[in-house]
């Protein structure tokens, strides 16, 4: 269902999915989208109808993030030896919605609204509750409630994967409304913080997902988890890497000199060590097998979004 090949920058072997396990991956992405569509779809109707009405595709952008949230679950799951039953299906799918609603906030309305949030999400986290004011918040407090309703949230493991997770887009947020603190840097110290922020946003991101769907999770699974997410969040970054310099947002990825090199190379570099860690089967190979087929869209997604910045989701699958 693999085979490897031939790393030309170091003359490594590294993995890349056969055609069987990526007809295979596709299948249950096409079932995992249909699943994720008739979670969220009554909820966005119930609370927040005017996502759907909208011209610029956003809802069909929140679909395919929880679709691929719901997939790093698959993997995730079965990787720890369990099951992906309905129920960690429903978890995966809230999860994916709550990301893309959070990060909405974040990165869509200006800095007062991101600012505003994280304020008040802080509280949420701390006092348990906060005022509603929208109704796209209403959505989100909804599916946050469903989401916390499946799990112990005050379980140790997963409240400080929850809070490191909000710390870690924290810190990207500061980041972003005081340049000033990265323009004094000298560049080797600007890119090792601006890379350790995006690989605390993605791998933190992983771990509460994971431990949301196993909340006992083997402790030898960590790590190689949070890598798996921080290599996501590399990845997109480099997909999203000409909006990101078209807001003025400096990652790690969009500060590089040679952005698609150096993806590159971190990429074979975590598969491989991912391949040799994780335990042999179908939750490993989905797992890198969703991360070559994301690896290979987000460099195409790089290449179009060239000239094409603007207002509207483009919607990549």
């Amino acid at each position: 269902m693999s085979s490897p090949i031939i790393d030309r920058n170091h003359q490594k072997e590294v993995w890349k999915p056969g055609r069987k396990l990526l007809e295979e991956l596709d299948a249950t992405l096409r079932r995992h989208k249909a699943e994720v569509d008739k979670c969220l779809s009554p909820l966005v109707a119930s609370y927040y109808p005017s996502l759907m009405d909208r011209d610029d595709n956003e809802y069909r952008k929140m679909v395919e993030l929880s679709t691929k949230m719901t997939m790093v679950g698959h993997a995730c799951a079965e990787i720890a030896g369990h099951d992906f039953d309905s129920r960690r299906q429903k978890i995966s799918g809230l999860f994916g919605a709550c990301c893309f609603l959070g990060d909405s906030f974040i990165d869509d309305f200006g800095d007062e609204v991101a600012r505003e949030y994280l304020e008040r999400f802080e509280l949420l986290l701390t006092k348990g509750w906060f005022e509603v004011k929208s109704d796209r918040e209403e959505l989100f407090y909804i599916v946050l409630t469903r989401l916390f309703e499946e799990r112990d949230v005050l379980d140790t493991m997963l409240r400080q994967a929850i809070f490191g997770q909000f710390l870690a887009q924290k810190r990207d947020v500061e980041l972003r409304l005081n340049p000033q603190w990265l323009q004094v840097l000298p560049q080797r110290k600007k890119l090792r913080l601006l890379k350790e922020c995006a690989r605390n946003r993605g791998g933190h991101v992983t771990m509460v997902l994971s431990l949301f769907l196993v909340p006992e999770l083997p402790l030898r699974y960590h790590h190689l988890l949070y890598t798996a997410g921080s290599l996501f969040m590399y990845i997109d970054d480099h997909g999203d890497c000409h909006s990101d310099r078209h807001y003025h947002r400096a990652t790690y990825i969009n500060q590089l000199r040679y952005p698609a090199r150096s993806l590159r190379k971190i990429f074979n570099r975590n598969i491989a060590v991912l391949y040799e860690g994780l335990p042999e089967g179908k939750g490993r190979d989905f797992l890198l097998a969703f991360l070559y087929r994301y690896f290979i869209t987000r460099l195409k997604k790089h290449r179009l979004e060239k000239d094409r910045v603007g207002i509207t989701w483009t919607v990549y699958e």
